[in-house]
Formats: structure tokens, C-alpha cells, sequence
């Protein structure tokens, strides 16, 4: 009696069990949904410990780490789940973007590609297309970006994240002609996404017609005033056509919104050369070459330190 009185005992339990799992996830998720990242983590740490290896509870665990930028704690969340469950792309594709945050290139695509080859949905396979194709971008690698992007396009041609990064590296596989049509497709999609403007103000920077680059990137902050490539495009242009004062206005605002933005520090080095302080520029030269600026963009920084700065 004894014998069936405890398994009758645990066959009641153990439902009751998951049900409490369950619930403490539910509410997990709960807070998540409302930004309370702390307490979403503090209960999903709870549903981790009734079930270690829960693999749903395990991913939603290594979101919320995200989320409270704790990237250590979810690298090692992901690489466990990874090591556990070695065809889950999801896992592959977080801890890859994890990689790719920390301009490790070549461990993002490590895990963006072999997840490309477990992915199973069109959805999935666009992710892992899009993220490959910013990888290698980011190491100048832009046919190979064109070629996931376009990859992505034929899976759905409607799709503004494809259609905008596809009109980014137009111009460097020496399709540019093709670059306005895919932001202007875009802005027919969704007049409210403001990267298209920002892009279409970028075009038209390159084309060398300034003062119409500079009424996309005054659209691009109607629509977000804090956005720091805004401002650090405009003030390009402003440059460009001689007002150093404006200008400076717009970098100066530009690097205290984004600060680790290399490209901001070349061009404010640029207004400093144009206004003869060569001591300030040199100092922002060398700050756009800490903060990556060769890697993503080329040689001019380095040119331009060899030039004014030895």
C-alpha cells in the first residue's frame, strides 16, 4: 500500500508541477511584454531552475539577459543551448548578433551561417540572409552582402528592412542607378520609416547635390529629432556647402547622442581642417581611428592623419 499511496502521490504532483512552471513563465512573459525586464527575469530564472533544460525557457532567458545588457551572462545562455541543442537556429542567430555587436566578425558568421542551414521558414531564412549580409558589409564585403540581400529580396520583395539594405550597397557593386527605386519603393510601402529618407538624403549627398540631401535629413529629424546619424549627415552637407557653423552645431549634437560613432569624429575632424584647427582635428582623427573607422570604412582617416598630423 505504501508502494501505491507514493505513486499516486507523484502522479498528482508532478502535473501540478508543470502547471506551476508554466504559469511562472506565463508571467515571465508577461512582464516582458511590459518592459519590466527585471522582474520578466527574475521568474524566468525560476522556470529555468523547475526544468534546466527547457529549451524554450532557456531562449527566453538569454532575450531577457539582452534586454538588461547582460551580453556575458547571455552569450553563455546561448552557448549552452546551443551546445544542448545544436539545430536551434534561434540560438545561432542571438548569439551570432552577439558576435556581431562585438565586431566579431568572423564567430557571427560562423553561427549566422550554419543556422542559415537548419532554417526552415522563409522568415527565418531572411533573418539569417539579412544578418549575413550586414557581416559583410561591416567588413566591406559588399558583393557578398548584395548577394544575401538579393537572396532575400526573392523570398519577399516587399520587405523594407531587405528593400533598405539592399539600397545601401547598390552604389559599392556599381548598381546605384537601382539605389533610389528601392527607398522610394519603400516610402510607398510605409511613408513613416524614416531610414528611407535618411538614405535617400545620403544618395543624393554622393550625387554632390547637398542642399537637397540636407531637406531629407531635416525630414529625418522632424520625424526623430535624437537621431545622431541625422544630424551627422546634415552636417556633412552643411559642410559641404561652406557653412562651418551649422555644421558643427549639427556633429557637436550628433557625438553626444552616439558617441562611439567613427564616422561623426572624421567628419568634424573634415569642419576643423576647413576652419584651419588642425590640433582639433588631429584629435578626432585619431578617435575615429580607435573607434574602428578603417575597418567599416576605408582608408581616408588614416590618409588624412598621415597628411595633417605627423
Amino acid at each position: 500500500m505504501k508502494i501505491i499511496c507514493t505513486l499516486i502521490f507523484l502522479y498528482f504532483t508532478l502535473p501540478s508541477m508543470a502547471q506551476n512552471k508554466d504559469d511562472i513563465f506565463a508571467t515571465a512573459n508577461k512582464f516582458f511584454d511590459a518592459e519590466n525586464y527585471a522582474a520578466a527575469y527574475k521568474q524566468v530564472n525560476l522556470a529555468v531552475k523547475s526544468d534546466p533544460e527547457n529549451e524554450k525557457f532557456l531562449m527566453f532567458k538569454g532575450m531577457t539577459q539582452v534586454k538588461l545588457k547582460m551580453y556575458q551572462a547571455a552569450f553563455e545562455t546561448y552557448s549552452s543551448i546551443i551546445e544542448k541543442y545544436p539545430d536551434n537556429s534561434h540560438a545561432l542567430l542571438n548569439r551570432g548578433n552577439l558576435f556581431y555587436s562585438s565586431q566579431d566578425f568572423e564567430s557571427a558568421l560562423a553561427d549566422f551561417n550554419k543556422g542559415m542551414s537548419l532554417a526552415k521558414s522563409d522568415s527565418e531564412k531572411i533573418s539569417f540572409h539579412l544578418n549575413l549580409g550586414a557581416v559583410k558589409s561591416s567588413t566591406r564585403n559588399f558583393q557578398g552582402a548584395y548577394d544575401n540581400y538579393m537572396s532575400a529580396y526573392a523570398l519577399d520583395s516587399m520587405n523594407i528592412g531587405i528593400l533598405n539594405n539592399l539600397a545601401t550597397v547598390c552604389d559599392e557593386v556599381g548598381k546605384g542607378e537601382l539605389t533610389l527605386g528601392y527607398l522610394e519603393k519603400i516610402i510607398r510601402i510605409d511613408p513613416t520609416f524614416v531610414g528611407a529618407y535618411g538614405n535617400i538624403g545620403f544618395k543624393y549627398q554622393e550625387m554632390g547635390n547637398y542642399a537637397r540631401a540636407i531637406t531629407y535629413f531635416d525630414k529625418v529629424l522632424e520625424m526623430n529629432k535624437n537621431e545622431p546619424l541625422g544630424y551627422s549627415n546634415r552636417a556633412f552637407n552643411k559642410y559641404k556647402l561652406g557653412d562651418h557653423k551649422g555644421a558643427l552645431n549639427d556633429i557637436n549634437k550628433s557625438i553626444d547622442l552616439f558617441p562611439a560613432n567613427s564616422y561623426a569624429f572624421r567628419i568634424r575632424a573634415l569642419i576643423y581642417l576647413a576652419q584651419n584647427k588642425n590640433s582639433e582635428a588631429c584629435k578626432d582623427l585619431d578617435k575615429a581611428h580607435i573607434l574602428g573607422f578603417t575597418e567599416m570604412y576605408g582608408g581616408e582617416v588614416d590618409t588624412l592623419i598621415s597628411e595633417f598630423c605627423k
